[in-house]
């Protein structure tokens, strides 16, 4: 019979024991080569992970625990945001229980409970956490002892003290059916454009006298690399700026050669490369973690702080990706909206909602949908060490999913920006489901 969400929510709250067969959907994810893969159904095992994937032909399992009739909606993987700060943007959602005073326990964890609600309406299912504490840290963990841990965070600490206090001598195993993780830590080299924060080669167009400085010297960012890499943590290196990326870059050609192994240099922002900068982002297996909508909401102050000349390497996406580093798209939250699909619109057109600038922003740099759709998802998961859980609909992997109401693949930018997420899968539970949306059967 059907079943009502309420019902449904019986499933939620409790650990999965049963096969899930998901059903009549138009699904697709992408292959490890980029391409796009199409099925229409897939088996989820009692584990929460994808057993078998479908074709149309393909005959079905005679018997299934639960049933999800699909109706023919696009079935599509769950959404990675590769840079927020995640207790912060809760506490957006949540009013201070004592203005001014610290928060108390209770108030992180119903703080981390509105930020997942938020995520999971817009098909957020891993989220990573840049600045992460020891306080924010308990909140997860104790979401996790608790069971109400719905979405996945890979987790970065806020410096190498909260590094050492909450992993210890290397990063954490996967907790709670890689729910939670720290991978490593978050440095902070230099700010963003837009305060005139970054850290530039040359001066500022609109402020030829203002020189703004690195936050470390050369010195103090290798002793913070090494004092990570040594255990093995990974970094992400916040560097907005041209000189930034540069110093940055240089760091890590001379540390490689200590720190052996695949390590995956994560550079948050990266919002201005020198352009002779760009052959070395892949000579030591670089994920650079950019934000697509920073460009479409600041190009005006972007414009005045670079100047016509300087702008071929600002926001430079397919550049990047074409030196064969990957690519991990984010969101900055809570300084901007978590929407993964405004921000794959941003990155195909390189235009704002308003369909501006005519033919998008330094078009050459624009995105194919693949691309786009990798740095959300297989690009994301591979620069925080999550492929092989995470970023795919594929065998083995974790049945994190979403049921939309339009296929991102074909819907044209404006409609891409208004995407519904009819329901959020982690894990092969039902997490969230919005109101009118496919019926489970029995």
């Amino acid at each position: 019979m059907r079943l009502a969400f309420a019902a449904i929510a019986l499933i939620v709250g409790t650990p999965v024991h049963a096969d899930v067969l998901v059903d009549n959907v138009d699904g697709l994810t992408l292959e490890a080569d980029g391409t796009v893969q199409r099925f229409s159904g897939l088996l989820i095992d009692n584990n929460g992970r994808i057993q078998q994937l479908f074709l149309r032909n393909d005959k079905r399992p005679a018997r299934a625990d639960y049933r999800l009739d699909g109706k023919g909606h696009v079935l599509m993987p769950g959404l990675i945001d590769s840079h927020v700060e995640l207790m912060k943007l809760g506490f957006t959602r949540i009013p201070p229980a004592s203005p001014g005073a610290r928060p108390r326990p209770e108030d992180r964890d119903r703080a981390l409970v509105e930020a997942q609600k938020l995520l999971l309406e817009r098909g957020i299912t891993t989220v990573i956490d840049m600045g992460t504490t020891i306080e924010d840290w308990q909140s997860y963990r104790r979401a996790g002892d608790q069971s109400t841990l719905s979405i996945r965070i890979i987790a970065y600490a806020a410096n190498t003290d909260a590094m050492s206090l909450i992993a210890g001598p290397g990063p954490t195993p996967w907790l709670y059916n890689d729910r939670l993780r720290l991978n490593g830590v978050q440095i902070v080299l230099d700010g963003p454009l837009e305060t005139r924060t970054a850290a530039l080669m040359a001066p500022y167009a609109d402020a030829p006298a203002l020189k703004a400085p690195l936050r470390l010297t050369e010195i103090q960012l290798k002793n913070l690399i090494s004092r990570a890499g040594i255990d093995h943590f990974q970094i992400a290196v916040e560097a907005n700026g041209d000189k930034a990326v540069g110093v940055l870059l240089d760091a890590l050609s001379e540390l490689a050669l200590t720190y052996k192994g695949e390590r995956r240099w994560r550079i948050e922002q990266a919002q201005l490369i020198d352009p002779a900068d760009l052959s070395r982002l892949n000579q030591n297996g670089v994920a650079l973690s950019m934000q697509p909508r920073q460009l479409t909401s600041g190009l005006q102050s972007i414009e005045t702080r670079l100047g016509p000349q300087r702008l071929a390497g600002a926001f430079a996406w397919k550049s990047v990706a074409g030196t064969g580093a990957r690519l991990a798209f984010g969101s900055g939250a809570p300084n901007a909206a978590p929407d993964a699909f405004a921000g794959i619109a941003a990155a195909i057109t390189r235009q704002g909602p308003d369909a501006l600038p005519f033919g998008g922003w330094q078009a050459q740099e624009r995105l194919t949908r693949e691309a786009a759709l990798a740095a959300y998802t297989t690009g994301a998961a591979w620069a925080a060490f999550g492929e092989g859980r995470i970023g795919r609909i594929a065998i083995g992997q974790r049945a994190d999913f979403l049921l939309v109401d339009r296929d991102p693949m074909l819907a044209s930018p404006s409609e891409l920006r208004s995407i519904k997420v009819l329901q959020t899968w982690v894990g092969g539970k039902l997490v969230y489901q919005a109101q009118e949306s496919p019926a489970t059967e029995r």
